[in-house]
């Protein structure tokens, strides 16, 4: 035994015919003969009585951690792949929709229109009042994934990690229309709105104000 190992021992064997076990059988033929027997304990649980090679002559095993990769793998819509832990991998998903990573939401002043920034490099904007699922606008005006956005009344600001800060007029009519772009190397990682300008920050530590 490994030094500090400890010993769990348990009347597990109470009541079980485990003279009728061929392991347990040729195990206890071993001890006669001095050899030490050690067996997993081949548990199928979680549930009582699922535990095997339980005769008391016999050390039974079992493992608190395993050194086995458990892995699922997601596919997203623009064919990037990103590994996860699972225990369940399905083959087929019930949706043959594959949908974006999302990096940032926000919602309007008065939580009717929320926007999402997504990782397939668009923008996405949804009616809360509809209950729908669908976007009622996408915009996909920017050259790498989008990682902040700000929202007021008339207006989207989006930074991307393409170097760019968008900033987009909504009109009443629910077109959305680019007006004004400011590019700098360092991917944005954050915006915020003030009443004449706006802030930028990238992921250089570097900041930039934009008059709006």
């Amino acid at each position: 035994m490994a030094p500090y190992a400890h010993l769990a021992v348990y009347k597990v064997c109470f009541g079980v015919d485990w003279p009728e076990n061929s392991i347990a059988i040729a195990s206890f033929a071993a001890i006669q003969k001095g050899i030490f027997v050690s067996c997993a304990i081949g548990n199928s649980g979680p549930f009582n009585g699922t535990a095997t090679n339980i005769a008391p002559w016999v050390l039974t095993i079992g493992a608190s951690t395993t050194d086995r990769k458990i892995k699922a793998i997601k596919k997203l819509g623009n064919n990037k792949e990103f590994d996860g832990e699972s225990l369940f991998q399905p083959k087929s998903s019930p949706s043959s929709t594959l949908l974006p990573l999302v990096n940032a939401v926000k919602f309007n002043e008065y939580s009717s229109v929320v926007v999402s920034a997504g990782y397939d490099r668009s923008l996405r904007a949804w009616d809360c009042r509809s209950h729908s699922t669908e976007p009622i606008r996408i915009i996909d005006t920017f050259l790498d994934s989008v990682m902040s956005i700000c929202l007021t009344k008339t207006e989207i600001i989006a930074g991307s990690v393409d170097g760019t800060v968008q900033t987009f007029d909504i009109r009443i009519d629910g077109t959305v229309s680019l007006y004004q772009m400011m590019f700098e190397r360092s991917r944005k990682r954050g915006i915020a709105v003030f009443s004449d300008y706006a802030w930028s920050s990238g992921d250089q530590v570097d900041v930039w104000v934009q008059d709006r």
